[in-house]
């Protein structure tokens, strides 16, 4: 993964000091001794990234094994989140919850430095370095320089989910963007339509909205007639039955839109349609309609009728989402990838008369690839037709037209270090047409490129915040060291500050990171499945040293460290677990609360025996001693039932619990100032009705509650009896944690899809 850059511990064999500050001996320079030290010592010893983070193949379902976690936090009961309920929050927070006086100002905190998932990229024909991306939570973001700058493009849209980018042939500076990620996942959101941009991508407009057009809320392709502007095809998915699905076209540049005929009545999925670049009238599209048309069709008379194209290829039924790619150079030259209905590579195949007849080309070569419904793309170099790229989780090539193959990347090599790295999970593959070797892919990490074909490969993601974070934590004893979890891209630090200066301390998909209030180098993370790891300044790292449950295990295991006896830590599965060591042994101190995961623990600042645990059923467990014995359910029926997202309890009484709740429908937040025993409605309808997903409350002064949401962040200075809108200039994403430093008085905003962010909230405290 990637080359890490900075870390902060103390010099080995040294009693470790307090950080440099008010009160502090140490100088500016000694700190940077201290931390150049800790840098070789952490680099040295980090795990490296989980090899076994995929799914093993055998389930049929598509959605990713994370879907689960956001199901429970933004959908249930619903099928899926409930978009439309999302956007009216949004719009009514800004008009009916006030802003605080002034303005409030996020700053990027980072990282800037790794990338996102990626679903989406075009290249300019004339310059292969005027380059737009769209990411699955982060926007569309331009590059002039080949992804060495990057400039972002959405910010305020009423989504930021991307799912297709397509230039129009005969004008290359219109630009169109399809919205909703389609990488059939639960947790792969669903957009507002099909936007247009006149001038490359600079300014944008929403072109068809989905709902009132009949469009996908997921678009996974737009194509252009070369021939003709004025007629659009997307391809979409759809996770529910009343979802619009398949493929639609417009004839008059996006005005009105209607399914496309001629191929099955009833709702299909749609991976692909693309148009033959010197045949006009002719287009091919693949779908999915779990049957026995399944599979590739071609029209030659601009989408009238349809001929399904079986000769040479698997059994309908059998094939799911496929990827296709046209020859620039002989566009009777097609290549296919083909996945199975368990995400393994069915087959690749060729076409060398248009599509008429097909030849396996793949042999046992992808016999290894997974999850290709999720990740399935393949590209051909525009000057020769034998050489194609195909991409799964990593990347192929072959040079002699599918004869033999070669897997040119590997995901869990060393970003910045090993030259045939590449991020996992490859969503698109570009060979521009005006720079020959020049290949681009992009993944869950952002953007990868090649300058030889293929061969050798380097990250271009510097500057694209498009990270989707599950946790964050910010060191007490220092405003500098902060970072947290993140989809598919680990657990990642900074010690300085610095935005572009994160560096991965533990991989597979980052959970919760939680640093001892008292010692920066003082920490545990959490990735995928219960996996634990701690590191301390006199040992290191220590891999997967999580308590041995044996039965179900979390996506992600919230962790919690006593800030009065750092040795003593939880962690949570549907049992709480204990460790008054620092680590093995562990001991099931809860049994089985309510037989669903535990969501968060709160260990009280005003007395550390006095713990709070939340569930995904909406329970909510109380220990005074530590652990030792638990109450039975206290969330009562004031409590909505649905996800405990957060707990948090002031400085000063342990008494005075709040819990932060997800889904829609149900009030967000609530209150009890006798340990549980009552709750109150602190929201009663003054927050968006949207999940809530992280509370922070000051020490010193309990009145004070910052909250965040899907909807944002707000503010509330006299206990919840009124709220305002701290929102400000933050991106349209969700917000999934809020941390406040409190020695500094700075907020921090994690999100899912655009990074972290702070605000000095001095003024309001």
């Amino acid at each position: 993964m990637a080359k890490k850059k900075t870390s902060r511990a103390k010099v080995t064999g040294r009693k470790r000091k307090r950080p440099a500050g008010k009160g502090s001996k140490d100088t500016t320079a000694t700190k940077k001794q201290k931390i150049a030290a800790a840098h070789k010592k952490l680099v040295g010893t980090a795990p490296t990234k989980l090899k076994s983070k995929k799914a093993a193949e055998g389930s049929i379902s598509t959605h990713k094994a994370r879907a689960g976690w956001f199901h429970a936090r933004e959908a249930w009961p619903l099928r899926e989140a409930p978009l439309g309920l999302l956007m009216k929050a949004r719009a009514n927070a800004k008009t009916c919850v006030p802003p605080m006086p002034g303005s409030a100002k996020w700053a990027e905190a980072g990282p800037t430095n790794i990338g996102g998932r990626t679903t989406s990229i075009v290249v300019h024909p004339k310059d292969a370095n005027h380059i737009l991306v769209g990411a699955a939570g982060g926007g569309v973001w331009s590059s002039d320089d080949g992804g060495a700058t990057w400039t972002a493009r959405w910010h305020d849209e009423p989504t930021l989910n991307i799912g297709s980018l397509c230039l129009d042939p005969a004008a290359p500076n219109v630009v169109y963007c399809g919205t909703g990620e389609a990488n059939l996942s639960a947790d792969s959101h669903a957009g507002v339509g099909l936007y247009k941009s006149a001038d490359g991508g600079k300014h944008w407009h929403l072109l068809a909205a989905a709902q009132p057009h009949g469009l996908p809320r997921r678009i996974g392709r737009v194509a252009v007639d070369p021939f003709d502007s004025n007629r659009i095809f997307v391809g979409g998915v759809g996770h529910r039955a009343q979802d619009a699905r398949g493929l639609f076209v417009s004839t008059n540049a996006g005005v009105s839109w209607a399914p496309v005929g001629g191929l099955i009545t009833h709702p299909f999925q749609c991976h692909e349609v693309m148009f033959h670049p010197t045949t006009r009238g002719t287009v091919f599209a693949a779908i999915d309609a779990v049957g026995t048309s399944n599979g590739i069709w071609r029209s030659t008379d601009h989408g009238q009728t349809w001929t399904h194209l079986t000769s040479g290829l698997p059994t309908a039924f059998r094939m799911r989402r496929v990827s296709l790619a046209i020859a620039p150079s002989n566009p009777r030259r097609i290549y296919a990838q083909i996945a199975t209905s368990r995400g393994a590579v069915l087959g690749v195949f060729r076409s060398n008369n248009g599509g008429n007849t097909w030849t396996s080309i793949g042999g046992t070569h992808f016999r290894e690839e997974r999850q290709m419904n999720y990740n399935n793309t393949i590209s051909v170099d525009p000057h020769d037709p034998d050489i194609v790229i195909c991409g799964g989780v990593d990347l192929h090539r072959t040079r002699n037209g599918g004869k033999t193959w070669k897997k040119v990347t590997r995901w869990f090599a060393r970003r910045g270090t090993d030259s045939d790295y590449a991020h996992a999970d490859q969503h698109m593959i570009v060979h521009p047409t005006s720079q020959t070797g020049l290949v681009y892919a992009v993944n869950d990490g952002g953007l990868d490129i090649s300058r030889d074909g293929g061969t050798k490969w380097e990250n271009r993601s510097v500057g694209l915040a498009t990270n989707m974070f599950y946790d964050f934590a910010s060191a007490a004893t220092d405003v500098n060291f902060y970072g947290g979890g993140m989809q598919d891209n680990g657990t990642w630090l900074t010690t300085n500050g610095q935005p572009g200066d994160f560096f991965e301390t533990t991989g597979g998909d980052g959970g919760f990171c939680v640093i001892d209030p008292n010692d920066a180098l003082h920490l545990y993370t959490s990735s995928q499945f219960m996996r634990v790891n701690r590191f301390r300044s006199s040992d290191g790292w220590a891999k997967n040293i999580g308590p041995h449950e044996t039965g179900p295990r979390p996506w992600m295991a919230f962790i919690a460290i006593d800030p009065q006896r750092p040795r003593r830590v939880f962690v949570a599965s549907k049992r709480v677990w204990r460790t008054t060591t620092d680590g093995p042994p562990w001991k099931d101190v809860s049994g089985i609360l309510d037989d669903s995961f535990i969501t968060c623990i709160e260990i009280s600042r005003a007395d550390t025996d006095r713990i709070y645990v939340g569930t995904e059923n909406g329970g909510i467990f109380k220990s005074d001693d530590g652990g030792d014995t638990w109450t039975d359910n206290i969330a009562s029926s004031a409590l909505p039932g649905r996800t405990v997202t957060r707990l948090r309890t002031p400085g000063n009484d342990a008494n005075v619990v709040y819990a932060t709740i997800a889904n829609f429908g149900n009030s967000h937040l609530f209150r009890s100032t006798d340990g549980g025993a009552t709750w109150s409605d602190v929201d009663g309808g003054s927050l968006p009705d949207v999940p809530h997903h992280g509370i922070a409350i000051p020490s010193a002064n309990a009145e004070i509650i910052y909250v965040g949401s899907d909807a944002g962040v707000f503010l509330s200075t006299d206990a919840g009896a009124s709220w305002r809108n701290l929102t400000g200039n933050l991106p349209t994403v969700m917000v999934v944690d809020v941390v406040l430093h409190e020695a500094t008085q700075t907020l921090f905003a994690a999100t899912y899809g655009r990074s972290v962010w702070k605000l000095d909230v001095s003024a309001w405290s």
